[in-house]
């Protein structure tokens, strides 16, 4: 896959009111550089949880070779009727022609974590990475890999997740 344009999503309230700084959007950047070196990257703002939100934003990159967006893969609302639904997913899976779907299951980190990995039109690769930094720059460096060595959604959703997990101290699994 040739990577010329890159757009990177940062999401969540959080970020956008500035009450956790984004330190992911540069981290990506510097990782999309050092693989593809000739590649356009753009960091937008931050985009608020709010599904309407979300998916405008990525429709208007659909055009692009590659869309990270970070963060939304927690389990918010399926843990607790208190937290937020988690619109990245609903937004996702709405918009993606084709995906792959990787949910994690661990012992500490994010206790549930869903990653997706799709396509939007037929050059566009989506994917999502957590918002928590250790696992976007693995889950980061996991796709990138991936995407250079040309492999198809379901090893590029499967790398990713790994290297997620391998995050997580007292391991966990993934379905």
């Amino acid at each position: 896959m040739i990577v010329n344009k890159v757009v990177i999503v940062p999401t969540g309230d959080e970020v956008y009111n500035g009450v956790v700084l984004d330190t992911n959007s540069p981290a990506l950047m510097a990782m999309v550089l050092g693989k593809f070196p000739q590649a356009c990257i753009q960091r937008i703002t931050p985009v608020i949880d709010n599904l309407d939100a979300i998916c405008q934003t990525i429709k208007r990159y659909e055009t692009c070779d590659l869309i990270i967006v970070i963060g939304g893969s927690g389990g918010g609302k399926k843990f607790d009727a208190d937290l937020a639904a988690d619109e990245t997913h609903i937004a996702l899976d709405s918009m993606l022609t084709r995906k792959v779907v990787k949910e994690i299951y661990g012992f500490n980190g994010h206790l549930w974590s869903r990653l997706v990995v799709g396509r939007m039109r037929e050059n566009c690769l989506v994917a999502n990475v957590p918002g928590p930094y250790t696992e976007a720059v693995a889950a980061g460096k996991a796709l990138l890999e991936a995407i250079a060595a040309g492999v198809d959604l379901t090893v590029i959703a499967e790398q990713v997740a790994s290297a997620v997990l391998a995050q997580y101290p007292s391991g966990g699994n993934i379905r």
